[in-house]
């Protein structure tokens, strides 16, 4: 399957006018201030999307101009700000959250059938709970399907983590994204994706042997999202990490993110005497430097293997402050040349202590073009393999 950049664009956007439809409904129905966060186009599988925590949520078939499944999913606090808005006292969990669901979903139903100038319809709600592919099987989730369009959903003063997510049948996608003058081969993109996760482990085995910290990669994922949307990828809570910027043949940006207690546990393991860290100054602040260079290094090696090309990067760039102004930066210098960005990232976690690490990779577009063109997906999850057993 071949997709279309431009079409992919496009289509991102119908998910975003769906999304707020949604959102203005929810509005309407709770009371309840609601916005989109993020919409993404993820190029997913059932253990990417597999959350670990309990959600509980609302299944629906949709047929028409596009055929598929949505799942609309609430984390349980989320219910009950919902339940309280909606049925004060007692009321009925199931039938409530139902309701819901059927509404939210028919405004974002309506947003895409708008956006297609066609009639979609929908199914009646199904209410599902539970963990990673238990909700994902209910859902009626294939494992075949390439691409799903996701998007969050907040509220001002409220606790209300809402996840939207529709899963178009394989049919419809190849309708969809078809087509257009230079096309992206799915197959050339999975792999890539694949080459991310093992440059993702090569960067954990970094960190872990620089610091004694055993971590392990959480979950990685590729996304393809307008580049003035990458700041809301990134929690807004504080970061200590390097931006690195990376060329030939692959040019683009690296970033590598710490929350503040896995800084100071870093700086610790690699600084004598330095287990109280207030400030990421001095050896702190070349500790970070150190460790996120390696890291990043780490990580483009793994992609450099598979390419059979020598990636350079740029000397580390310190920086403390919160997600999304991170990103800022490296959004201003992307989007002078290009709309859309594919970003990889990965999760680093450690199982014995709390311990958070994202990496974040943003290439060039062109320089992505080009790599794909002379990708050999067969030969590329051969070396990927290898990478990962060595």
């Amino acid at each position: 399957m071949n997709v279309d950049i431009e079409s992919l664009g496009t289509f991102n956007r119908t998910a975003q006018a769906g999304a707020e439809r949604a959102a203005e409904n929810l509005t309407g129905m709770t009371g309840i201030e609601t916005a989109v966060d993020v919409t993404e186009v993820t190029l997913a599988s059932a253990a990417d999307l597999a959350r670990h925590d309990r959600r509980v949520g609302v299944a629906i078939d949709f047929e028409g101009g596009i055929d598929g499944t949505s799942l609309l999913s609430f984390s349980p606090e989320a219910v009950e700000v919902l339940l309280d808005t909606l049925l004060p006292g007692d009321g009925v969990e199931e039938s409530a959250i139902a309701e819901v669901g059927n509404i939210v979903t028919s405004g974002f139903v309506e947003g895409w059938a708008d956006q297609l100038d066609a009639t979609i319809d929908i199914a009646p709600p199904e209410y599902v709970e539970g963990t990673g592919e238990e909700l994902l099987d209910t859902a009626g989730f294939e494992r075949d399907r390439a691409f799903v369009f996701r998007s969050q959903v907040s509220a001002v003063g409220e606790e209300l983590d809402v996840e939207f997510h529709m899963f178009p049948d394989r049919s419809s996608m190849e309708e969809m994204l078809s087509g257009g003058d230079d096309p992206i081969s799915v197959e050339k993109l999975t792999a890539l994706r694949e080459m991310a996760k093992s440059g993702a482990a090569t960067a954990s085995e970094s960190v872990s042997a620089m610091t004694g910290i055993a971590t392990g990669v959480d979950i990685t994922s590729l996304s393809f999202v307008p580049v003035e949307d990458v700041p809301a990828e990134l929690d807004y809570r504080p970061y200590v990490g390097v931006v690195l910027e990376t060329n030939n043949p692959l040019g683009g940006y690296v970033l590598v993110l710490f929350d503040e207690p896995s800084a100071r546990e870093v700086v610790a393991s690699l600084v004598p005497g330095t287990d109280e860290v207030t400030a990421f100054e001095g050896q702190a602040k070349s500790a970070m430097e150190e460790i996120g260079n390696v890291m990043t290094s780490s990580f483009i090696d793994g992609w450099a293997n598979v390419l059979d090309a020598s990636i350079d990067i740029s000397p580390p760039q310190f920086v403390h402050d919160v997600g999304p102004a991170v990103a800022e930066s490296v959004v201003a210098r992307l989007g002078r040349k290009q709309a859309f960005a594919f970003l990889f990232d990965a999760t680093l976690r450690a199982d014995d202590t709390e311990f958070d690490c994202e990496i974040y990779a943003l290439p060039d577009e062109t320089d992505l073009r080009t790599v794909l063109d002379d990708l050999d997906p067969d030969a590329t999850a051969e070396r990927t393999t290898k990478a990962g057993s060595l």
